[in-house]
């Protein structure tokens, strides 16, 4: 994912030792500025390494992913997923209830889309 090969490009990338950097690997605890200077290294949200060591499974990446045991989580493309919902929640809706209306479609569809919204998953600016 990064191009690091071993523990010495980790270190290096991270501007801490490579003794330091194993310590952080293995779980061991070391000073909290060796933390920051792994999360800077890896582009991580501040505290990430904190919520790892608290039992979190995933770590925050800066650009808004996340890195999980074995791989990276993939990123939601925000501006389909609002057209993806309508098209979702209008086929299910029709299956559950084939006699709904255009209306109580459409309000249905919005309140979906707005709980998104309320729960930070889309913003005002990926209406269609």
């Amino acid at each position: 994912m990064l191009g690091i090969t071993d523990k010495r490009d980790a270190a290096k990338r991270c501007s801490i030792s490579v003794t330091t950097y194993t310590k952080i690997e293995n779980g061991d605890s070391v000073n909290p500025l060796s933390y920051a200077k792994l999360e800077a290294g890896f582009e991580l949200r501040g505290g990430a390494t904190r919520a790892v060591l608290d039992g979190e499974e995933s770590l925050a990446l800066e650009d808004g992913g996340e890195i999980y045991v074995g791989g990276r989580s993939a990123r939601v493309d925000l501006q389909g997923l609002e057209p993806a919902v309508r098209e979702a929640v209008t086929k299910w809706a029709r299956l559950v209830r084939p006699d709904i209306t255009l209306g109580e479609d459409q309000a249905m569809t919005d309140g979906v889309l707005e709980e998104l919204r309320r729960h930070g998953f889309l913003s005002d600016s990926d209406n269609s």
